[in-house]
């Protein structure tokens, strides 16, 4: 009897495995474990950017698991997992807000748990009623219970751990450091007098063989909690950083605190601006990078307009992609031996499934927040159409952004 849509599956989900076991090697990173007392450096985006291949390798793990789940479990009780997620979701607060993990990360031994009376002695709690707490928190891999009513971190939850990476994000999910190493690469083609970057390290090949990365350039770059992690990696890019009047001040203290050369040099810039007023810098010196499109069709307009043919607009946003499930997406599609050509590939979403709840949970979350959602690359289309651009690219990065090339749409002005 042929189970084609299983077999491909399990063949899919072992080729990714392996690979992201291979890539793993290659990175000198040490083997994973949820019994680590330690993180493990793919734990935390903001210092450590994955290869192309690890990132990959793992999104199709994710994916391949995530269907292989929706193919084999029980409609009911996948409908009653929905329903109780909430509950999974207050209870890791929980588990965060009470210092719980905090307390659970220092013990002296912490392997071996600790008993569910003394974590309610210690914070004040009903024993009774924390224990399905934190049995729910172990079902979802926060905690492990090494004997009854006995509780132990597992490793993820080291990254909410106070001081750590997680705790200081709350729940976002910033790719600053995929996002500051695929931005040389767009310097390709553009000229010499917009952005460049010098050489980084953690870059692709093809990032750091890039002629472009040593030449001085000029660009304007909205949100400054991104940008001097930007100056940071690429010390010889020149910088004018515009926001509201109160943020430019503070903004400028940092700055000078931080980049003291940059600064004095001139090289790093700092000036008050409003978003919704027209832009000053115009002309084809300069180019622009968005962090998030926040300010919408009035702000993208004003940016627009400042543009020379030679300049840039960089939006850096999540792309909502349509589950197709008629092919595979491309980059999973090349992923994939040649061998394994000849199975469906509508077993993988092209939005790649479970791997990208984030983008799609993060969509409905502006939909009761705002009454928006995540655009589509259609959407972002005819968005940008509107002030006068065209896309012209749009780069991948190895995290649920992209990066969205805009220039002035050259059909227009003929």
């Amino acid at each position: 009897m042929a189970h084609a849509e299983l077999d491909y599956l399990q063949t899919c989900l072992n080729f990714a495995l392996d690979t992201f076991r291979k890539e793993m090697d290659k990175s000198q990173l040490p083997p994973l474990s949820q019994h680590s007392s330690v993180e493990h450096p793919l734990d935390d985006p903001t210092t450590y950017l994955p290869s192309t291949a690890l990132f990959e390798a793992r999104r199709l793990s994710l994916a391949c698991l995530g269907e292989l789940k929706n193919l084999i479990q029980p409609p009911l009780d996948k409908r009653m997992d929905e329903k109780y997620t909430a509950y999974g979701a207050a209870c890791v607060d929980t588990l965060i807000k009470t210092s719980i993990i905090d307390y659970l990360s220092d013990v002296p031994n912490p392997f071996e748990g600790v008993p569910a009376i003394e974590l309610a002695s210690k914070f004040e709690l009903d024993s009774q009623k924390l224990v399905p707490i934190l049995r729910c928190c172990a079902a979802n891999g926060w905690v492990r219970e090494t004997r009854d009513s006995s509780f132990a971190l597992s490793r993820c939850s080291r990254t909410f751990v106070k001081g750590h990476a997680g705790r200081r994000m709350n729940l976002s999910t910033p790719a600053v450091m995929s996002m500051i190493g695929v931005i040389p690469q767009l310097s390709d083609g553009i000229g010499l007098e917009t952005i460049a970057f010098s050489s980084a390290d953690r870059l692709p090949d093809r990032i750091q063989d890039s002629p472009c990365r040593d030449s001085p350039g000029l660009c304007r770059i909205q949100r400054p909690s991104f940008q001097w992690r930007i100056i940071f990696k690429h010390p010889s890019l020149q910088v004018i950083m515009q926001d509201t009047e109160n943020v430019a001040a503070l903004t400028n203290s940092i700055m000078a605190e931080r980049r003291p050369h940059n600064v004095e040099s001139g090289a790093l810039k700092v000036e008050a601006h409003d978003f919704f007023q027209p832009q000053p810098r115009i002309g084809n010196e300069y180019s622009f990078i968005l962090l998030l499109c926040t300010k919408g069709m009035i702000g993208l307009t004003k940016s627009a307009r400042a543009l020379g043919h030679k300049s840039k607009l960089l939006i850096i946003d999540m792309v909502a992609v349509p589950n197709v499930d008629a092919t595979a997406t491309t980059s999973a599609k090349s992923f994939l031996p040649d061998s394994d050509d000849k199975h469906p590939d509508a077993s993988i979403p092209s939005h790649f499934g479970s791997a990208s709840k984030l983008v799609n949970g993060f969509s409905v979350h502006m939909l009761t927040l705002m009454n928006g959602c995540e655009r589509s690359l259609h959407e972002w289309e005819t968005l940008v159409k509107g002030c006068g651009l065209c896309i012209t690219n749009v780069y991948p990065l190895r995290a649920h952004t992209s990066i969205i090339e805009c220039a002035l749409d050259t059909r227009i002005l003929l």
